[in-house]
């Protein structure tokens, strides 16, 4: 029966002929003074049903959401006649942005057959941390009910969290950082303002950047929260010390409840009935701002005792093993020696193996194949050096045991893995040392002169007696010194160049550009390919590359700081600075931003071609 007597009072509320109409008014009200990058709010209020909202153009603020759209109604009985009273509510969420007195011009809404204007608004921003006496505008005048909105959204109901599964590794051991962000609401349009640098770490993304989050939900103090991994690094100490880990930051909307209360009527049923939740609940949209918490990771050196000699500071757990193609040939053929490492830990850190070979043997520098896998578990892959060897005479050659070390972190102590010698059988062939020649790693490069020799021609010349005689002349002993002066000079030119190649500082350094646009130019490959991770890889490889070698500053040790500093001595404009160092951070953003790629990857590459061209002109 109650039932049917709502639903007979809704019928009377939008049918009745005997509901009553107030003047229309459309009135703004905001605060009259606010801090620049302070957050609030600016109302427009409809004392009636409206339609075709057109808000003012807000371009001194920033609009953080809006307009949002909410209604309330009332209803009066007095002497056995109901007035009905409606009030629609325009809202923008706005984040002031620039100092001063600044002008929020009308809005206007259609009522009826009839457009409204509102009043316009006058806004002071101060700066911000200015003690102020922020003054609201109250609605004063207005009849019947008024409308009071709250949101409920506690800082617990969503937030970002960061966390590692080792705070106390060894050196070179894998640490596991995971940013992962908890919620009670809907969430959405979650993009990186920040992200943590890892000064004093080599580190590896482990999460697929195209990959859709996976959701997964977890009770904390009593209460069920969405969660979802934004962001999981692999990193790898590379110094003994007590490493900080900066927050991340990120933006995104969240969904967040409003209740709405309103003055009671003197009626207890109509009070009952219009202040149930089912009918009182409305949603908005309101842009979080989340900050994770810093990490503190105490590095530990690796134990002294029982530490081998031939230990390069591999750490985790490795499988060591060789293989070569043929063990009998003749001279000047050649073998392909192979040793591969395998296994879980700071793999990608492992650069050279102390292998030695007969003197007889042509050696050339290995060819190192990494392959790398990474998973939401950590790095793992194998690493392959591939010797290409030339024995010159024949006989039989020994090729000893390699040995390989690492620090197993689960046993916590030193092992030692060795490779089998192998015996080579090299027979004389049939060619000799200078008919062969060497330009590349691989066999295919392996090239044969041509064995003919060219005679000096027996042919009797010609000679002519004539009255001026080259011999003893001024052009005579031009012709004899100018080639003993550039033979002198030609040496000069080539001890420095091979001073210069030496220094593989300076050799860096002259190659950094040239470097940097090679990587620029794979780069912009992958752009127009739309290869979105290979083109940031390249991007990155450029604009860190560059400046590994053009300062001379390891890659391990690069950081913000570093960037900044190296940069500062070699006097390049603060402002030129800046932008490199918002490149580096728009490179990252872009990588981990949703929205469209192509036009994000397009600005990345231009800012760092046209950055690179601004400090070589500094440089200069």
């Amino acid at each position: 029966m109650k039932v049917f007597i709502k639903i007979f009072i809704l019928f009377l509320i939008f049918f009745s002929k005997s509901v009553l109409a107030d003047e229309v008014k459309f009135l703004a009200s905001t605060r009259k003074v606010v801090e620049v990058g302070e957050q609030f709010q600016l109302t427009y209020t409809l004392n009636a049903q409206g339609i075709n909202f057109r808000g003012p153009a807000l371009n001194d603020f920033f609009v953080l959401s809006g307009p949002n759209t909410s209604s309330s109604s009332s209803i009066q009985v007095i002497n056995g006649k109901m007035t009905q009273s409606v009030t629609n509510t325009f809202t923008y969420y706005l984040r002031a942005i620039k100092e001063g007195s600044l002008t929020i011009s009308p809005a206007s809404v259609k009522a009826g057959d009839k457009y409204y204007r509102s009043n316009a608004l006058t806004i002071k921003v101060v700066k911000s941390g200015t003690n102020t006496n922020v003054s609201r505008q109250n609605n004063a005048g207005q009849k019947g009910q008024q409308v009071q909105s709250q949101t409920h959204s506690e800082t617990k109901d969503i937030f970002l969290k960061a966390t590692a599964n080792k705070t106390n590794p060894f050196i070179g051991e894998q640490v596991i950082v995971t940013y992962k962000i908890y919620t009670k609401v809907p969430i959405a349009q979650i993009s990186i303002d920040k992200l943590s640098s890892f000064s004093g770490f080599w580190s590896k993304n482990l999460l697929d950047d195209n990959e859709r989050l996976k959701q997964s939900t977890e009770i904390i103090n009593g209460e069920e929260y969405i969660t979802a991994d934004i962001r999981k690094i692999a990193l790898f100490p590379q110094k003994t010390a007590k490493l900080e880990i900066d927050p991340m930051e990120l933006e995104c909307i969240a969904q967040i409840r409003k209740q709405r209360t309103s003055r009671r009527t003197s009626d207890p049923f109509f009070d009952s009935f219009f202040n149930d939740p089912f009918f009182n609940r409305s949603y908005q949209n309101v842009e979080k701002s989340l900050k994770s918490n810093p990490l503190t990771i105490n590095v530990k050196s690796l134990p002294v005792k029982n530490k081998p000699a031939n230990f390069s500071g591999a750490v985790g757990n490795f499988i060591f093993k060789s293989s070569i193609d043929h063990t009998e040939l003749k001279t000047n053929e050649a073998i392909t020696l192979k040793y591969t490492i395998s296994g879980e830990g700071n793999i990608e850190l492992i650069n050279k193996l102390n292998v030695s070979f007969p003197p007889d043997f042509e050696v050339y520098d290995p060819k190192i194949s990494n392959r790398i896998k990474t998973s939401p578990l950590g790095v793992s892959g194998s690493c392959t050096f591939e010797y290409l060897l030339i024995p010159r005479n024949p006989g039989e050659f020994n090729i000893k045991s390699v040995y390989f070390s690492y620090f197993d972190i689960n046993k916590q102590q030193y092992i030692t893995k060795t490779t089998p010698d192998y015996t080579i059988n090299v027979e004389k062939g049939s060619g000799t040392l200078a008919d062969i020649s060497y330009t590349g790693v691989n066999q295919e490069d392996i090239k044969y002169i041509g064995s003919d020799v060219r005679h000096i021609k027996s042919n009797i010349l010609n000679l002519q007696k004539i009255n001026v005689y080259f011999f003893g002349s001024t052009a005579f002993y031009l012709f004899m010194i100018i080639p003993f002066v550039f033979f002198i000079l030609l040496i000069i030119i080539w001890k420095n160049q091979t001073k210069k190649r030496n220094n593989i500082s300076l050799m860096k350094n002259k190659k950094a550009t040239k470097v940097a646009r090679k990587n620029l130019k794979k780069a912009h490959a992958f752009l127009k390919s739309g290869s979105k991770e290979e083109f940031y890889i390249e991007i990155s490889q450029a604009l860190w590359g560059y400046l590994s070698d053009k300062f001379n500053i390891p890659q391990a040790e690069l950081s913000m700081d570093s960037v900044n500093e190296a940069l500062l001595k070699k006097k390049v404009n603060e402002e030129i600075i800046r932008q490199f160092i918002d490149t580096l951070n728009n490179c990252e953003f872009a990588r981990f931003a949703p929205g469209d790629s192509s036009s994000a990857m397009d600005k990345i590459y231009r800012e760092a071609l046209e950055i690179i061209s601004k400090i070589e002109r500094e440089l200069r």
